[in-house]
């Protein structure tokens, strides 16, 4: 539930190298046992479509789409008339669309989109103020998978004097009984390799976090923050099989989840873009640069308040027929261009962190900023390289993208800050080590 997943969240984020392994175990065993128990798959898209047939009447309303993958697969769809009251029965054209038709639809007028080739179906629907029976049709899918999309019109029958509402369920079936979009097919499946990546990575981390902590005393702000991202990252992957479960039984599934779950894993990503930029700016490296961690955090509370409202947005446009992903359209575009100017900001801050530095800090900068501008330009690069993709990859390719993008950043900031290596031998985390080992003074990791 929300509730039992915000608790764990909560204890998560203390990030107390003692955490007890137990609850945390427990948790990661009980989603992947739940994804294991047969269900009953079904997905309903419902709604209500207001028509007419008077001149500046809606004539036209767009149902919903499927990804069918290759096969024949089926649906059904019923409606029901909600007035005027003087209506007893309506007549309902109920039209079906190709993908590689739909570019064509918006070129034409509502009522000519059943008559002039594009709707490669239509049926004639009678509602009345009762459920009408489910009506079913077959869709043959030889080649390759192809997204499907239905519409309601009123172009036929007699005329009325004001406009009415039908409601309207749709049901799409796969060949195999599967009720799950072609393109939704396979990532519970994906979700479950990567809770089970990070559940791993996150019994690891906590143990080096756990090791350092017995060697210095205490754990550093920056491994802190890494916590934070990954346990971000790890609660978000579980709300979205939580809401794939529920869709796979409810055939709507937990909006509330599957907006939790897209939030958080952008904010993970946010807090990853925060301690990249703080680096850049010479924390832990420069002694008199560690005032910079209390300057940034203003600017990125608004720059995650940025994502969560874009975020935010995307699902309030809900599932409409240009959606393919789920940062589809202006929000993905306007997502690219904050990225590119916070990857502009990592890269002023390098050059003159390089200025003020070490041959040996420069050296460590140069690496770091390689691999920094990779995660910067991640996004941006996935966004992009999607849009080329058929519309019924989409989904995959940004989703599993990312998830990979944002893992891999995790794999490599943990050993960056875990291991010693280059960022240890020149950053504080050293000074850090030897005052809970020696009780001496913290020295300058800038050499002279």
């Amino acid at each position: 539930s929300v509730a039992a997943a915000s608790l764990l969240l909560a204890a998560a984020l203390a990030c107390h190298p003692l955490l007890n392994m137990t609850p945390f175990a427990a948790a990661v065993v009980a989603a992947l046992a739940a994804a294991l128990v047969p269900v009953a798959l079904g997905k309903l898209e419902s709604g209500v479509a207001t028509l007419g047939t008077q001149e500046g009447d809606p004539r036209w309303h767009y149902v919903g789409k499927f990804g069918f993958a290759i096969g024949a697969g089926t649906y059904d769809v019923r409606l029901r008339l909600k007035g005027p009251p003087e209506m007893d029965t309506m007549s309902v054209n109920m039209e079906v669309y190709l993908d590689e038709d739909w570019d064509r639809v918006d070129t034409l007028s509502p009522c000519s989109r059943a008559f002039s080739t594009p709707a490669r179906k239509t049926h004639v629907l009678r509602a009345t103020d009762e459920w009408s029976p489910w009506m079913g049709g077959l869709l043959e899918q030889n080649v390759r998978p192809h997204i499907w999309y239905f519409a309601l019109s009123k172009c036929t029958g007699h005329a009325t004097n004001s406009t009415f509402e039908v409601d309207y369920e749709l049901r799409s079936q796969q060949h195999d009984k599967s009720e799950l979009s072609v393109e939704q097919r396979h990532m519970p499946g994906a979700i479950v390799l990567s809770v089970l990546c990070l559940s791993g990575f996150l019994i690891r981390f906590a143990m080096l976090c756990y090791r350092f902590h017995q060697r210095s005393g205490s754990v550093h702000p920056v491994i802190r923050t890494l916590a934070v991202s990954v346990l971000l990252q790890w609660t978000a992957q579980v709300l979205h099989l939580c809401h794939l479960l529920a869709y796979e039984r409810n055939g709507v599934g937990e909006p509330g989840l599957d907006a939790s779950a897209d939030i958080l894993f952008m904010l993970s990503q946010v807090v990853n873009c925060t301690l990249l930029l703080l680096i850049a700016q010479g924390y832990t490296l420069i002694q008199s640069k560690d005032a910079e961690w209390a300057a940034i955090k203003p600017l990125a509370a608004v720059v995650a308040l940025l994502h969560v409202m874009l975020v935010g947005h995307g699902k309030l446009q809900g599932d409409h027929a240009e959606k393919h992903h789920e940062n589809e359209g202006v929000v993905g575009w306007a997502i690219l261009l904050v990225r590119v100017l916070l990857y502009v900001w990592f890269a002023a801050g390098i050059r003159v962190s390089k200025q003020s530095g070490s041959l040996r800090l420069q050296s460590f900068l140069q690496r770091f900023q390689f691999a920094g501008s990779l995660y910067f330009l991640s996004y941006p690069v996935i966004f992009l390289i999607t849009q080329v993709f058929a519309p019924y990859l989409r989904h995959p390719v940004m989703q599993i993208g990312l998830t990979a993008m944002q893992t891999g950043a995790a794999f490599w900031l943990s050993d960056l800050f875990l291991s010693r290596g280059a960022y240890y031998e020149v950053s504080t985390l050293s000074s850090s080590l030897l005052l809970g080992v020696a009780g001496i003074m913290c020295f300058d990791t800038k050499e002279e």
